[in-house]
């Protein structure tokens, strides 16, 4: 059977269930970790009963012949330039969200693993929700007709008790906003049901809170490129649990979040119905789907196939982020493609 063997570089809660993922796949093994910390290495290889070397810097990973793929967890200023050294020398990637701070960045790490001809899987984690795939499969076999508004949302409240505040969110230091920090996965979500953004029109806020040094609030409006429209938004300061939401209309029916209505599939319906699903419902990274993700990853390997959530899929979703924070900026509509 054959064994991938992973290197895990910068060990936090997201990297602790990358690894438990890894740990359940028999076509992968975790073979070394390594951090800015070496600290955490230790304490995640004791606390997961790892059998795998702790290495002092992503350069030994990167050097290591018995690693196949490296997954990339460090504080997201990192990602972009550890994505494209990894590639550079060969290593399939797993990079958590967001993998770039700027336009350039995102272009970069694109061209070297299209270079390079390896494997990629971005952090979208939320597209192997079970609630999620039930709406991308009433999509992809006409339930909901075809959509003509597409309204996904992230409200999640962020503070200083977040370990990856000083870098993540408390400080526009490296280029981070509300769109890539975590309005990402809202975005993902919009382009992975209703495909490719033609333009964006984005307004942010600071509504309570003064604690963040860019806008922690942001709304914005998009036109697809087949004519159809959608809304997508994010707020870190909201005073309520964790939201993800989600509203399609279609010719044939429509999602409003955890409920659907297809009437060509139930003509006898007379109201809403119920998913009976996992919702994407909470902050918790342990509630995060990860293990479909690499075991996605591990069939892309094994079957030479593209991942589901590979670089060209992610480069969409990061330039609609980019797209939106530059409206903030301008206050103007901005076209995609992005230009420099």
């Amino acid at each position: 059977m054959k064994q991938y063997g992973v290197g895990v570089f910068g060990i936090g809660w997201v990297a602790g269930e990358h690894i438990k993922s890894y740990m359940r796949n028999p076509h992968m093994k975790v073979v070394a970790l390594s951090s800015r910390r070496k600290e955490s290495a230790e304490a995640a290889k004791a606390t997961l009963g790892l059998d795998s070397d702790v290495l002092n810097t992503f350069d030994e990973l990167v050097q290591r012949d018995d690693i196949d793929v490296i997954d990339i967890c460090s504080p997201n200023v990192l990602h972009a330039e550890q994505a494209v050294r990894a590639a550079q020398a060969g290593k399939h990637v797993v990079i958590e969200k967001p993998i770039a701070m700027s336009l350039s960045e995102l272009k970069a790490i694109r061209d070297a693993i299209v270079k390079a001809k390896i494997k990629s899987q971005v952090g979208f984690v939320s597209r192997w929700n079970p609630h999620v795939r039930s709406i991308r499969g009433m999509i992809d076999k006409g339930g909901l007709g075809e959509l003509y508004y597409v309204e996904v949302d992230y409200y999640h409240e962020i503070g200083p008790w977040w370990s990856g505040w000083s870098w993540g969110a408390g400080t526009k230091a490296g280029g981070p906003s509300a769109s890539l920090v975590a309005g990402c996965h809202a975005v993902d979500l919009l382009s992975y049901f209703g495909g490719e953004v033609e333009e964006v029109f984005a307004y942010g806020i600071f509504g309570h809170r003064r604690d963040y040094e860019y806008e922690p609030t942001y709304v914005a409006v998009v036109k697809f490129r087949n004519g159809k429209i959608g809304k997508t938004g994010c707020s870190f300061e909201n005073e309520c649990p964790y939201v993800m939401n989600i509203i399609l209309h279609g010719s044939r029916g429509s999602v409003l979040n955890e409920r659907f209505h297809a009437k060509d599939w139930f003509p006898g319906q007379e109201g809403w119905q119920q998913f009976n699903s996992t919702f994407l419902d909470s902050g918790d990274v342990a509630h995060h789907p990860f293990q479909g993700m690499m075991d996605d990853l591990a069939a892309a390997l094994i079957e030479d196939k593209e991942t589901i959530a590979n670089i060209h899929e992610a480069y969409r979703s990061h330039e609609i982020c980019l797209a939106i924070d530059r409206s903030i900026e301008t206050g103007w509509p901005v076209t995609l493609p992005l230009s420099e």
